[in-house]
């Protein structure tokens, strides 16, 4: 090891020790965050790209410089066939707790209280005061059994929004994997925030998905590319993929070659998890402060190994045999994205038959629709991993 002080950081949301190559994102998320914190309107925001591009790293981000901004802040995260229901009436009930808080609302709660048997209202015996609150188990039990979902959810963000106005405060949700949300929920979500604009209330959200949340979010409302802007994080180019391998370890006095730089940056293609994971492997595996070549060569093979046996086959593992059999054929289709065309001439079966399988790795968050009548996997280097695992030639 070359110190005990390892400042990459692989995993799922970790905050890496120097964030390259967002710059352009958070300044203009901060600016949105500026004008919300004044009380100005904000368009919401989408951040959408494959596994491991740091969606979640640059969500956590945008919500610390909300919290910095005195916006109050909640973060939740859909989980597959949970949906967002559950998680975003906890965070609503958690929003009310600390909008009580604020001295300043409480002698106007009066006009915006009980909409719903979920809202409760309690009086301070010591001062007299009001204070307003969801009830989570109610409030969760009533939005999963509602007959109207987006009215029941947009009248208790109009309750939140208010609230907030009233205290001279403002609210961001951050909601990660929102592709695990339902079409109910997502339209339940766009209705919410569509009245919440027009009533001029200071609630932004902050969501990330994988690609295929944006075709989600325009068949929930067409109106929905008008309330988000919709952001594509990427691989990193190459100056700011240079940027996070050598930054973080100049602090610590250790150095790259540049021949070294050159086979990271090749074997990761610019992806900051690849990243992240090949210089940690590096690091935990060198004790000498210069990294040459030699040192990168001898770590790729271990670094393959620990992607294979955390990142891609903790995905992998969840499809059923004739899912993977739809996987394996996109491989070798040679090509990504690969067309249904040749993936169902890999399988030996006609196009038509394959569409169920297609459509459930897509809800699985496997593949995603690049274009009509194409796939592509949601995890780079897939493909690699399946030629590695499946001897695919």
């Amino acid at each position: 090891m070359i110190d005990y002080r390892n400042p990459y950081t692989p995993g799922a949301g970790a905050m890496p020790k120097y964030l390259a190559g967002r710059d352009d994102i958070l300044e203009a998320a901060s600016l949105q965050l500026k004008a919300l914190a004044a009380n100005y309107q904000s368009r919401s925001l989408v951040l959408y790209g494959l596994r491991g591009v740091g969606k979640t790293v640059l969500l956590n981000s945008i919500e610390s410089v909300a919290e910095g901004e005195g916006i109050l802040v909640r973060h939740i995260e859909v989980e597959e066939k949970k949906g967002l229901i559950a998680p975003l009436a906890s965070a609503c009930c958690s929003l009310s707790a600390s909008l009580n808080r604020i001295e300043l609302v409480k002698s106007k709660l009066e006009q915006i209280k009980n909409l719903f048997a979920s809202l409760t209202l309690s009086v301070d015996a010591g001062d007299g005061s009001l204070s307003l609150g969801f009830n989570e188990e109610v409030l969760g039990a009533s939005l999963a059994s509602s007959h109207n979902l987006s009215g029941d959810f947009t009248d208790i963000l109009v309750v939140l929004g208010k609230y907030a106005q009233a205290a001279g405060s403002s609210i961001f949700i951050g909601i990660d994997e929102l592709q695990y949300a339902s079409k109910e929920e997502l339209e339940a979500l766009a209705c919410a925030l569509h009245r919440a604009t027009q009533l001029g209330l200071p609630v932004m959200f902050g969501c990330a998905g994988l690609p295929k949340l944006l075709k989600m979010l325009g068949e929930a409302k067409t109106y929905s590319e008008r309330q988000f802007s919709f952001v594509k994080v990427d691989s990193l180019p190459r100056d700011k993929a240079v940027e996070a391998i050598v930054r973080p370890a100049q602090k610590l006095d250790v150095r790259y070659s540049d021949e070294a730089v050159d086979v990271i940056i090749d074997y990761t293609e610019g992806y900051p998890y690849f990243i992240q994971e090949l210089c940690s492997t590096i690091w935990t595996s060198s004790d000498s402060k210069f990294i040459s070549l030699e040192t990168v060569l001898g770590c790729t093979s271990i670094a393959d190994m620990r992607l294979d046996e955390g990142f891609f086959s903790v995905r992998y593992d969840r499809c059923t045999p004739r899912q993977k059999e739809f996987l394996i054929a996109m491989v070798r289709c040679g090509e990504l994205p690969c067309t249904l065309a040749n993936v169902a001439h890999y399988m030996g079966r006609d196009v038509s038959s394959i569409g169920p399988l297609r459509a459930q790795l897509i809800s699985k968050g496997m593949i995603y629709s690049a274009a009509r009548g194409e796939v592509d996997f949601t995890v780079p280097q897939f493909d690699r991993y399946l030629r590695r695992t499946e001897r695919i030639d």
